[in-house]
């Protein structure tokens, strides 16, 4: 791999994005300590020895991928949005604080069922204030219709608002991306209650997607639902072989769907198998949302007659 900086969207070379990414592993063994301190004063149960290195070593490991991916790889470059050699920094430093919040969650979610307020709310909080002071963090805009007719001469069409009001559109996305999140788990939350006669998602799963939402925008947080059904099997499976846990809570898999999907982005927004079929044409077509939404609802209530059939009975759920 080569990276020209004048043609690089981060304007660095490959020595430059090897730097960064040690550089971030370094500064993840750093944060990965403050981060399992944090959970052992969240959670009343002590740590064992290994879930607190555990949680230093996927600390510095994801940071140092985030950033070889994102810098060196140019992972989240989608054409439509082009923020300023400073702010896709911005954005870059704003998603490594996103999956060291995401760490932090699935550690006291995986101890004790739960994820405090103390974590999300401040954290959507942030997403939403950073959003709106920089108005250039967004992985696509709040709105991008690839859909018209004259898409083929003048590109997909964006409101003029969007570039006119930066700031007024950063609260915009970062607000219906947190409401997005919310609104969608609420809705499973309520369906997997009704269909499997038990509490499967707490509220703290609702107010994590809430936190994913205003980071990463209403698009990439459906994707984030519609990963995670997918994930809970990498994730059941990891957890089984290091803590020998049988059952695992659904914030994890929203933590390890929001990592691919915030890595995999410019691959997921510009995938087209066919002329026909297009996740951007989908972003700007109604009814094809409401698909892409049923299809989430059923593999969510799939994987969730799973587990209550590998548990054998209800648990205590993960809420606040």
């Amino acid at each position: 791999m080569f990276l020209d900086p004048s043609r690089s969207f981060f304007h660095v070379t490959t020595e430059q994005a090897w730097l960064l990414t040690i550089a971030a592993f370094v500064i993840g063994l750093v944060v990965g300590g403050f981060l399992a301190r944090w959970a052992n004063r969240l959670c009343e149960t002590p740590p064992r020895r290994k879930e607190t290195g555990t949680t230093v070593l996927l600390t510095a490991a994801l940071f140092a991928l985030a950033t070889f991916v994102i810098i060196a790889l140019e992972g989240q470059y989608v054409s439509e949005v082009l923020p300023n050699v400073g702010w896709r920094y911005g954005r870059w430093i704003a998603h490594l604080g996103l999956t060291a919040l995401l760490i932090v969650a699935t550690a006291t979610d995986l101890r004790e069922y739960v994820i405090p307020d103390q974590i999300t709310l401040p954290g959507i909080v942030l997403g939403v204030l950073l959003a709106t002071v920089a108005g250039d963090t967004q992985l696509m805009h709040f709105w991008v219709d690839w859909n018209h007719p004259m898409v083929s001469m003048q590109g997909p069409e964006i409101p003029t608002w969007l570039k006119e009001h930066p700031h007024l559109h950063g609260f915009v996305w970062s607000l219906a991306g947190a409401a997005t999140g919310a609104g969608v788990t609420w809705l499973a939350r309520g369906i997997s209650s009704a269909v499997l006669g038990q509490e499967a998602m707490g509220l703290g799963d609702v107010t994590l997607m809430a936190l994913i939402g205003s980071v990463l925008g209403w698009q990439a947080v459906l994707f984030v639902f519609l990963f995670a059904p997918f994930c809970g099997i990498f994730v059941g499976l990891a957890v089984k072989a290091i803590l020998n846990r049988p059952y695992v809570p659904y914030g994890p898999y929203l933590s390890v769907a929001a990592v691919v999907v915030m890595l995999a982005w410019r691959g997921i927004w510009n995938w087209e198998p066919t002329s026909h079929v297009s996740i951007r044409k989908l972003f700007g077509d109604l009814p094809s949302l409401g698909i892409l939404a049923g299809v989430s609802l059923v593999l969510l209530l799939l994987l969730l007659g799973v587990i209550r059939w590998w548990r054998g009975g209800p648990r205590k759920t993960s809420q606040v």
